[in-house]
């Protein structure tokens, strides 16, 4: 049986999810991140919390807000010919 408690934590639970989403549309449109590197990010975060949307969703949040993909790309003089 569940009780009062247990479901007040999972509906917490699950608006900091819909929030995780929203805030992940939001940054995509400001950093304008390329769609395939968007992918790339996800799958690689899904390989590592397969089961946990909250984990999933905070890790994606963190690489795009913190430009991962730009940090880990060759700068052009770095470019090897």
């Amino acid at each position: 049986r569940v009780d009062d408690h247990q479901k007040m934590v999972y509906h917490k639970i699950v608006l900091f999810i819909k929030y995780l989403f929203t805030q992940h549309q939001k940054l995509v449109r400001q950093t304008k991140i390329p769609n395939s590197i968007l992918k790339d990010i996800k799958r690689e975060v899904k390989k590592e919390f397969p089961n946990d949307k909250m984990m999933y969703g905070l890790h994606v949040l963190k690489a795009i807000k913190c430009r991962y993909w730009q940090k880990t790309q060759a700068r052009p003089s770095e470019a090897v010919n």
